[in-house]
């Protein structure tokens, strides 16, 4: 800082000799600076703290009375702490030990009472801090080399003592620690300086504490102290939370229920990344996140057990989770080269043996000993030795024999869901090595494996693993590839037809086993990544043709492939008793597209009454009993063509994809018939339920959206039942996933919202905070914008819903909030931008299918247009703040460091922080008020270090009238993480809240302070 000399600086040198001359006291030197320094003049301006200092260091010792002036002018606040302790730190006498001593003295009285009183001061304060550190470590290297030269020196001793107790006092200041993580971040020159003269020092006082120096203090505190402070920075604040740890989380396995039912096929990365959100939102250590991964898997297995999701639930959990494990433990712990187990999994399966009821259970209902085949597949990717698999394996098989009793050769044992999901995937790497071979050396031996697999369940195991283990798209090109070869007939396809019809039913065993996989896991495993179709037959029939819930496609287009020329000759196929079924040099693509104009023409003659009933059946069944992908493309086109017809007509079309439905007496003497026509028969009800589905009395649905009781009620029961049990079953995920489709983001999250706000205990609380957490990653991304940007405005705004908004519950909804926002966070790093969400219904086909698509879309278009101009009237309030705010991110996102936030996110934030604001301008202290504070410390809590990326939207004035409100609840770790500190923006706004804290701090309770006016003027109360 150079010293500017001013009339006002000369004036003063000249009152301090007067001063000095005439010895006045502190007192009469107030009285006396006031006839230089008006009122409202800060000595600052004019160096009045220099000019004491030089002053009183003139001589070899200290001049204490012209230093009592300095002190009475820091109290009467001529002079700033920030000019005082910069001008301390510029002293470079230090060969005057007793000048250097008493300026100890004063950094020491003066440390404790530290504060700004002026928005200038907030930055020259927090440089000033850690030039003061840097001067002490200046005096504390000079006294200890001073020791060495002289041997003993009672004054070098005391200043080495001295100085070094004052960085223990700069780490007790929680105030001084703050200014001192932002100034390092502000000069990174002089905190270099001073890093290396701290590490001089360390090794200094190491060697001293060997030799035969007294230091006169305790050097192993001192060290660590010194070492505290030179690691110090923001990163090592922690924001102190009296929340324990819970016992167990409820969080974790609704959201893996709901990720696996929308996207199974989801890569490992996805849900590593899932659950080190779940670890940072919860504060978990790893072995504790590993055990609860497990946990939620065997949970969600349990449920399965038995049903439709058997397989895709035992392959996830025996498959799917090493793997997630393997990569999770890489990811924490990183290069784990050369280690034959983690200690982390160790302790994970022991935290696991914690939930015996669940064991007991598990292996009662698979009938095996589930740990055994857990960690055996551990051991297999090297997360456990051979040897600790077996101890586990024999620890639990005590408990195991005692509930059940098993013969390891027995075909029920060998029959389990873990064994049997381990066994086909060596069978899946078979069948994929298989479709690498030749096509013309292997067509036989091909048509039979997969004839094979279209047996009992294993086609459905086989997709189970392919997709848990990143192979299914590979899987789906394969199949395309034999697809495509088996179309188009040979060069030299024999005239016997021996050939012909190996190739005909190697066509139609890949095309239905590709329409069963797009109608399980969605056309985008089929499709390119952009949604656009490759050059095969079966993708662009498949995006031009194939009758697909969420992607209509037009009847009449589905014609314009047809070849007219070639009509005829089908339809005499189809309409000809006992016509010879022909395969011999068939393009089966070209059959294939003849089909919807075949039974166009079929239904056409129907209706005009060219054809009887008996005779339209006779044609379909002629149809089905040749080869089952015919039957899909016509009932394809039917349904595809039911959509554009009224009630009236659908009569006769529907009946003819029944007629595809019911069963024959008749079957045809064809290899592997029965297998090929139960996939059909499968695939078509699928088409059927999709986009006509039955009325609930005519069908066997798992949950009832078509029901009598309204869609509010049905909700309330699945809750409560979720609630009570404490996770969520396959049939609860999708009945919610329908009623979010059907009443919308903003009706669902209102409606769980009010069921969460009905609990008063802080554990049933905590219980319905994670389960509804869980619930809301079916579309994370729209129930947090609900969330955000409707409802908790509407309960801060409405006076009779802020009523609800009170302890416990308003912190658990703040909790809540702080998870959901940093979810779609995470939701919106793992999408492309500018492509659309991918999140999707995609699970194996059973009877009990969801009935979303009853919703008419004009009744989701209005519901849309509400919700439109309920944001467009609510954003009227806050118009000009909303510009104003954006200018603000915009010039920080310039050199800031951070992310941005994706839209519609950020819109969102931007709107909850000005009605934030709004509300901290009162000057009221209301419980709204503390549900703010709240907010931004669960941030802070859960986000860590990606807690400024919420913030980065934040009003600058929001903190500072929250602060003036609610100083007890806030706290310099608190303040710290509020800001972007990487910026400059950021530094100021931050030392600017601390330093208002500081001196909210400093104030005296207002009751005490009017006492002591009272005793001191004589009144009593």
């Amino acid at each position: 800082m150079e010293t500017k000399i001013t009339s006002k600086t000369s004036s003063l040198q000249a009152l301090l000799l007067r001063a000095w001359r005439e010895r006045w006291n502190d007192l009469q030197w107030g009285i006396q600076i006031k006839t230089v320094l008006p009122r409202g003049v800060s000595g600052d301006v004019h160096n009045l703290a220099d000019c004491i200092l030089q002053q009183a260091l003139v001589g070899p010792g200290p001049n204490q009375l012209v230093l009592s002036y300095l002190k009475h002018s820091l109290s009467s606040q001529l002079v700033s702490y920030a000019a005082v302790i910069q001008r301390i730190s510029k002293y470079d006498g230090v060969n005057k030990p007793h000048c250097v001593i008493s300026l100890l003295e004063l950094v020491d009285a003066i440390l404790g009472r530290m504060t700004c009183r002026s928005k200038a001061e907030e930055g020259a304060l927090a440089k000033a801090v850690l030039s003061l550190v840097n001067w002490l470590t200046n005096v504390a290297l000079h006294a200890y080399k001073k020791l060495v030269e002289l041997g003993t020196s009672q004054e070098h001793t005391e200043m080495l003592v001295r100085s070094t107790a004052l960085f223990s006092k700069v780490l007790e200041c929680e105030f001084a620690k703050a200014m001192f993580c932002l100034a390092r971040l502000d000069d990174k020159d002089l905190h270099g300086e001073f890093v290396a003269k701290c590490l001089e020092l360390e090794n200094a006082l190491t060697q001293a504490a060997t030799g035969s120096i007294n230091l006169g203090n305790n050097v192993e505190e001192t060290l660590k102290t010194l070492k505290q402070l030179r690691v110090l920075e923001i990163s090592t604040f922690s924001v102190d939370t009296n929340n324990p740890i819970e016992p167990v989380t409820y969080c974790l396995q609704p959201l893996l229920a709901v990720e696996v039912l929308l996207n199974p096929s989801a890569d490992t990365q996805f849900f590593v990344n899932q659950l080190l959100l779940i670890q940072r939102l919860k504060g978990y250590n790893f072995p504790r996140i590993c055990s609860e991964l497990m946990r939620a898997c065997l949970l969600c297995l349990r449920d399965a057990l038995g049903g439709n999701d058997e397989s895709q639930w035992g392959a996830f959990t025996f498959l799917k989770l090493p793997q997630i494990l393997l990569k999770l433990n890489a990811t924490v712990k990183g290069n784990t080269a050369g280690e034959d187990f983690s200690q982390d999994i160790i302790e994970a399966i022991e935290l696991l043996f914690q939930f015996t009821p669940l064991l007991d259970t598990l292996d009662v209902k698979s009938n095996c000993n589930v740990v055994e085949c857990l960690v055996s597949e551990l051991h297999r990717v090297g997360l456990m030795t051979e040897k600790q698999a077996q101890v586990f394996s024999a620890k639990r098989e005590g408990a195991v024999s005692a509930v059940i009793k098993i013969d390891p050769n027995s075909h029920q044992a060998a029959g389990t869901i873990p064994k049997v999901i381990v066994r086909a995937e060596p069978t899946l790497a078979r069948i994929l090595k298989t479709l690498d071979s030749d096509y013309l050396k292997i067509q036989d031996a091909l048509l039979g494996v997969l004839s094979q697999v279209l047996t009992g369940k294993s086609f459905e195991l086989i997709l189970a693993v392919a997709t848990v283990q990143d192979k299914l798209r590979t899987f789906v090109s394969k199949l395309i590839n034999f697809n495509e070869l088996s179309r188009v007939p040979a060069a030299d396809e024999a005239t016997s037809g021996k050939g012909s019809l190996t190739r005909a039913m190697l066509f139609d065993v890949s095309f239905l086993m590709l329409c069963s996989i797009v109608q399980s896991y969605g056309s985008e495993v089929v499709l390119n990544e952009d949604g656009t179709s490759g050059n095969s037959f079966f993708e662009k029939w498949v995006s031009e043709c194939m009758a697909e819930k969420g992607h209509p496609k037009s009847p009449d287009q589905m014609l314009n492939n047809c070849d007219p020329s070639k009509l005829e000759s089908i339809l005499s196929q189809f309409t000809t008793p006992d016509a010879e079924f022909k395969t011999n040099q068939v393009k089966w693509h070209e059959v294939c597209l003849l089909v919807p104009a075949a039974t166009k023409e079929l239904l056409f003659a129907w209706e005009q009454g060219a054809l009887s009933p008996t005779d339209v059946k006779s044609a379909l069944d002629s149809m089905r009993s040749r080869m089952g992908c015919l039957p899909v493309c016509a009932a394809s086109w039917l349904c595809s063509y039911m959509q554009i017809l009224d009630q009236d007509a659908l009569l006769k079309p529907m009946n003819m994809v029944q007629q595809f439905l019911s069963p024959t007496d008749d079957m045809p003497q064809q290899d592997n018939y029965k297998e090929r026509s139960n996939l059909m028969f499968q695939i078509i009800r699928k088409m059927q339920y999709d986009l006509h589905p039955p009325s609930a009395s005519k069908a066997k649905l798992s949950h009832n959206i078509v029901s009598s009781l309204p869609i509010s009620e049905q909700l309330v029961s699945v809750w409560t039942n979720t609630h009570k049990k404490g996770w969520i079953n396959v049939e609860a995920t999708t009945t919610l996933e329908s009623l979010l489709h059907t009443g919308g983001s903003l009706w669902f999250v209102t409606n769980i919202i009010k069921e969460v706000l009905k609990y008063r205990y802080s554990d049933e609380l905590s219980r319905a905070i994670d389960l509804a957490f869980g619930i809301f990653h079916l579309d994370i991304e729209l129930c947090t914008l609900a969330l955000v940007q409707h409802l908790v405005p509407a309960y801060l705004h409405n006076k009779n819903q802020g009523s609800d908004l009170v302890e416990p519950q308003a912190s658990a909804i703040a909790q809540l909030c702080a998870y959901c926002i940093f979810a779609a966070l995470e939701f919106g790093s793992n999408t492309v931008p500018g492509q659309p969400s991918t999140r999707k219904r995609a699970r194996m086909y059973s009877d009990a299918e969801d009935l979303e698509s009853m919703v008419p879309a004009a009744k989701m278009l209005r519901l849309g247009s509400t919700d439109s101009q309920s944001e467009a009237s609510a954003s009227l309030m806050f118009v000009a703040n909303s510009a104003n705010q954006a200018a603000c991110s915009e010039d920080t996102s310039n050199s800031s460091s951070l992310p941005a936030i994706r839209e519609p996110l950020k819109t969102a934030l931007l709107k909850l922080f000005e009605t934030f604001s709004a509300i901290a301008l009162d000057g009221k202290i209301t419980q709204h008020k503390h549900f703010l504070f709240h907010f931004l410390e669960f941030c802070v809590l859960c986000g860590k270090d990606k807690a400024r990326i919420v913030f980065q939207v934040m009003p600058s004035t929001l903190v500072p009238h929250l602060l003036s409100s609610l100083p007890d609840l806030f706290s310099s770790q608190l303040l710290l993480q509020l800001y972007d500190t990487s910026t400059s923006a950021g530094r100021r706004e931050t030392a600017r809240d601390l330093c208002m804290l500081r001196n909210m701090a400093l104030q005296p309770p207002p009751l005490t302070y009017a006492i002591e006016l009272s005793s001191k003027s004589g009144h009593q109360f």
